[in-house]
């Protein structure tokens, strides 16, 4: 490294995710499916207007023993992919989506458009060792932005490190948090056959307009949240695949955006900002779905008395010493034991007053999470245009994908 390469720290969250690839393959994306053509230039400019704003986007990862940094490329853009008329649409996305991140060699923003007569979807991914699903979504909005008018004038945080959230909280409350954290085992796989195969595929479902305003009906008339009623479909998924005598209380990984804790205008960082909590409950057998909802909102209401996320999230850092070893050998270990953990990740919702590219017509978009090797599954949840999206990368073979395929249905069936 020269002294006039530009630098950037690699935090707490960044060292998480690169440590994590062992149990998952680090990506998210965001597909947006447009009735009409974008223009190439505008979208060259607006990547450059990116880059100018935002030049940790140039950058590469670069260790040396336990030390890590962020050293930006000069002179670095993204290139657009391109591919025009494809007789294969969702072939050339899941090719794309899939194609393995390295944050060493590559910096982490990636971009496909599919050309197909006149009507483009783009698909927009990044390494999740720089950002989280919040982050590339108001990258997203940022982008839009400099598509439409070429510059950029909504705020962003450049301060991608934890420090900002634990400011907020007094030492003593940080130490309990942390003491309270529950950081439990996974669940038994619910899934037993074999797991060979290296075949990516992804399985998408979804709720259209009607059936999401009946969950938020369901959600207001229970005093719930629409998470709630989401991670009670869920959990009724899962029992229909645990056994009937299974009486352990099983735990669902949900990640925290940790922005809640940061003042509005602060909440626009493109950083790996997030934290999880783990829900668990024990199959009832021929319980009623409102049951199952109220146990559930029971146990999210309990969680978020007692600030949701912060334990783990400085248990992560205290993780991260020393280059993150202790993050790498629990990572290890879990890859060894077989990464088994539901993961219901919701993105969150796409708002399109701030996904306006220009006067090309949006027909669609959702989000598309990391693959978790199997037998764990993370679910990436979406909202665009009251639209709710249940989408699963995956990576095996043909039975597993058919487990995953089932699995998604049966959600939307319990989802009523």
């Amino acid at each position: 490294m020269t002294k006039s390469q530009e630098t950037f720290p690699v935090t707490a969250g960044d060292l998480n995710i690169f440590h994590a690839r062992v149990i998952a393959d680090q990506q998210i994306t965001f597909v947006i499916e447009f009735s009409k053509s974008l223009d190439i230039d505008k979208l060259t400019v607006a990547l450059a207007v990116l880059h100018e704003m935002l030049p940790i986007l140039s950058s590469t990862i670069h260790r040396q023993g336990s030390r890590f940094q962020r050293i930006r490329i000069p002179g670095h853009r993204t290139v657009i992919s391109i591919v025009s008329e494809p007789a294969h649409p969702m072939e050339e996305i899941v090719r794309f989506i899939g194609s393995s991140c390295h944050p060493e060699r590559e910096p982490p923003v990636k971009l496909l458009l599919l050309r197909d007569h006149s009507e483009d979807k783009l698909c927009f991914k990044i390494d999740h060792t720089i950002s989280d699903a919040a982050g590339l979504r108001y990258l997203l909005f940022l982008f839009a932005e400099a598509y439409t008018t070429a510059r950029i004038t909504q705020p962003i945080n450049y301060n991608r490190g934890f420090g900002q959230v634990f400011g907020r909280f007094s030492p003593v409350s940080l130490l309990k948090a942390a003491w309270r954290a529950n950081l439990p085992i996974p669940g038994g796989a619910l899934w037993h056959g074999s797991l060979e195969g290296d075949e990516t595929f992804v399985e998408h479902v979804f709720l259209e307009t009607i059936r999401f305003e009946r969950i938020r009906e369901e959600a207001k008339r229970s005093n719930a949240t629409i998470n709630d009623v989401l991670l009670a479909g869920l959990y009724r998924a899962v029992f229909t695949y645990l056994p009937p005598e299974d009486a352990t209380a099983y735990p669902v990984m949900v990640p925290v955006d940790m922005r809640r804790y940061l003042p509005e205008e602060r909440r626009g960082v493109i950083a790996n900002l997030s934290s999880a909590v783990y829900p668990r409950l024990v199959k009832i057998p021929n319980e009623a779905r409102g049951d199952t909802l109220r146990r559930i909102k029971g146990c999210m209401d309990k969680i978020k008395q007692d600030q949701p996320g912060l334990g783990a999230m400085f248990l992560m850092t205290v993780g991260a010493l020393r280059g993150g070893k202790m993050l790498r050998d629990r990572y290890r270990q879990a890859a060894a034991r077989g990464s088994r953990f539901i993961n219901h990740t919701n993105f969150g919702v796409l708002d399109e007053t701030r996904l306006i590219f220009g006067q090309v017509p949006i027909k669609q978009a959702y989000g598309v999470g990391p693959i978790q090797y199997a037998p764990g599954v993370l679910i990436a949840l979406s909202t665009f245009r009251d639209t709710l999206h249940l989408v699963v990368q995956g990576k095996g073979n043909e039975q597993f994908r058919g487990f995953v395929r089932g699995f998604l249905e049966a959600i939307r069936h319990h989802l009523g």
